[in-house]
């Protein structure tokens, strides 16, 4: 016969395994959720500085923002946005849209489409990507560029300050600082003379893969805003 206290004598039994039960899961827990805490801050790229009919993924973009590896940044055709990492920052002028990641000691910027100005002190610290090909800081000096998609398989880039490395597939060429380039990729001029006999490109540069057209003008330069660069002053892209 199963009395009142035997009943109560289970529940209370019941009750018991039940907590820990789930004490043992919060506890099991709790170190997953310490790892995926450090994890998230380990992606943090940086932070939005300035934001103006601009957008931060899905969202509105503010300055303030958080942006974590793997954001997509993008401007309306009047808007603005500046980001700034460890010691790099990047301009988007309108019409821009930029995916940013985590690369070894600095922050890759994958350019979709647009012109974005971007400042860094050392060569690892920013690495623009644009139609498959990279450009970054020669060297470990204070540089600001400005690369613009200007067409399918057609870059415009000004080395404002400091030189660049420019790279496409196997291919590489230096981009002289105070210089403005029209780059070609995959140019599709076939040629009927040997190259021994072909002489030098007085235009520019010509490889392979890509060509270089060396603007007698920076044009199309963004001058109605300012950039700042790592060391904290303002300049304006069109400072001498």
């Amino acid at each position: 016969m199963v009395t009142r206290r035997t009943c109560e004598a289970a529940r209370h039994s019941t009750l018991q395994r039940l907590s820990a039960m789930t004490l043992t899961f919060f506890l099991s827990c709790c170190p997953l959720l310490a790892r995926r805490a450090g994890a998230s801050k380990a992606l943090v790229l940086g932070t939005i500085t300035q934001a103006s009919g601009a957008h931060f993924n899905a969202a509105s973009a503010s300055a303030g923002g958080t942006v974590y590896d793997g954001d997509m940044l993008s401007t309306e055709a009047d808007g603005a946005l500046q980001f700034r990492g460890n010691s790099s920052m990047i301009y988007l002028a309108g019409s821009t849209s930029v995916i940013l990641h985590r690369v070894a000691n600095g922050t890759q910027a994958l350019l979709r489409n647009g012109t974005a100005v971007v400042s860094a002190r050392r060569a690892t610290d920013m690495e623009i990507v644009g139609d498959g090909a990279a450009i970054r800081p020669l060297a470990d000096v204070p540089t600001i560029a400005q690369i613009t998609i200007s067409g399918p398989k057609e870059l415009q880039i000004y080395a404002r300050r400091g030189a660049l490395q420019f790279s496409y597939r196997s291919e590489s060429a230096t981009l002289q600082e105070g210089s403005s380039y029209r780059i070609l990729l995959d140019p599709q001029e076939p040629s009927t003379v040997p190259k021994s006999q072909s002489g030098p490109t007085p235009s520019g540069h010509k490889n392979k893969l890509f060509k270089i057209i060396i603007a007698t003008a920076a044009a199309g330069l963004i001058t109605s805003i300012a950039v700042r660069d790592v060391s904290g002053s303002p300049e304006s892209p069109d400072h001498p």
